[in-house]
């Protein structure tokens, strides 16, 4: 008469909403669901059955474990701003989609379109060193930090730091 899965609700524990104490079936639903949306981008009720999951469960625990699951798999990151070593090193070896942030340094159109000239001028640098490109190249990198606020001190470390690194120019 009863199926051997089902499961009478009154039997069931009234637990709170905290992690340690979730139901187990819960939690083991909320980690099948970010394997099932990383794999497939999306969960369907037939896939958490293949999972090994009854119809009772998936009523009981849906909407927990796809909350547990969102919240698991969102993720905030909060960059550290960048100390002097960071500047120096990003200024010797410059990627375009990282600019060198300080404190208190957002990141601008203006500033992101001064990075990619810096850029570009140490890429046409290595590609072909000759004397112009080479104060080209320090200039560039002069604007943009002009731009930050950094002390005039520091932005001299970082000129000289990245002109000691920079391939020998030919005359």
């Amino acid at each position: 008469m009863f199926d051997a899965e089902y499961r009478m609700p009154e039997a069931l524990p009234a637990l709170p909403d905290d992690a340690e104490d979730s139901h187990p079936r819960c939690l083991e639903m909320a980690e099948t669901m970010r394997d099932l949306f990383a794999a497939a981008g999306g969960v369907r009720s037939r896939d958490l059955i293949g999972a090994g999951f009854t119809w009772a469960e998936i009523v009981e625990f849906r909407d927990a474990a796809a909350k547990r699951a969102n919240a698991a798999s969102v993720r905030e990151i909060h960059s550290r701003p960048d100390m002097v070593p960071d500047l120096i090193a990003k200024a010797c070896t410059p990627l375009p989609h990282r600019p060198p942030l300080p404190r208190d340094t957002s990141e601008t159109q203006a500033l992101l379109v001064d990075w990619g000239r810096y850029c570009t001028a140490r890429a046409a640098l290595v590609l072909d060193p000759w004397a112009g490109q080479r104060e080209r190249c320090l200039t560039v990198l002069a604007s943009y930090l002009d731009r930050l606020p950094i002390f005039p001190a520091i932005r001299q470390t970082v000129i000289r730091k990245v002109e000691t690194s920079l391939p020998e120019a030919s005359q």
